[in-house]
């Protein structure tokens, strides 16, 4: 008989059978990282009367999927999502240190009653930093043309030189357009 305890909602994934053995893994871990955070302000948790703040944060979020190295957290209020981003780092080297065949990278949030899936987060992450890439590549390729105008009027370098570096920016150029 195994006489670990176990919160109640654990207890209710186990009844409902919704997640194999590492899915169970990576929720009591979740739990025991989590609880593991402190909070800077030493008042808040000094008080007799109030629960640290690690173990309120684990009381009120619950992993519910794991894709492509990103966890996705529920929570059921927002303010909680806040302080998970503030002890991201922590959480993320806790699962990592526990759980270090699982290759967890980053963390993602809902609120309970969202509809939101790993899968529209991961979209919508990939689609942002798709947009930021190639505002990054229209700013270099300005700089670049200002540079080739610059060029034209003064040129100290052999044509041979040159030659290579016209070659190279326009292999650049033709690798950003794909």
């Amino acid at each position: 008989m195994n006489n670990q305890i176990i919160s109640a909602a654990d207890m209710m994934l186990q009844a409902a059978n919704i997640g194999t053995s590492d899915a169970n893994e990576i929720c009591s871990v979740w739990k025991k990282v989590v609880s593991g955070v402190r909070s800077n302000r030493f008042e808040s948790e000094d008080s007799e009367k109030r629960i640290p703040i690690g173990e309120r944060l684990a009381g009120n979020t619950r992993v519910i999927d794991l894709k492509n190295g990103v966890l996705l957290v529920e929570t059921d209020h927002p303010g909680w999502i806040q302080y998970l981003k503030m002890y991201q780092k922590f959480i993320i080297n806790g699962l990592k240190m526990n759980l270090p065949n699982l290759k967890i990278s980053t963390l993602a949030f809902r609120v309970a009653g969202e509809k939101v899936s790993l899968s529209e987060s991961y979209e919508s992450q990939v689609k942002k930093e798709r947009n930021e890439m190639e505002a990054r590549l229209a700013k270099q390729e300005k700089e670049l043309k200002k540079y080739d105008k610059e060029k034209k009027t003064t040129s100290e370098l052999p044509p041979e030189l040159l030659a290579k570096f016209d070659s190279i920016r326009n292999s650049m150029l033709d690798l950003s357009q794909e």
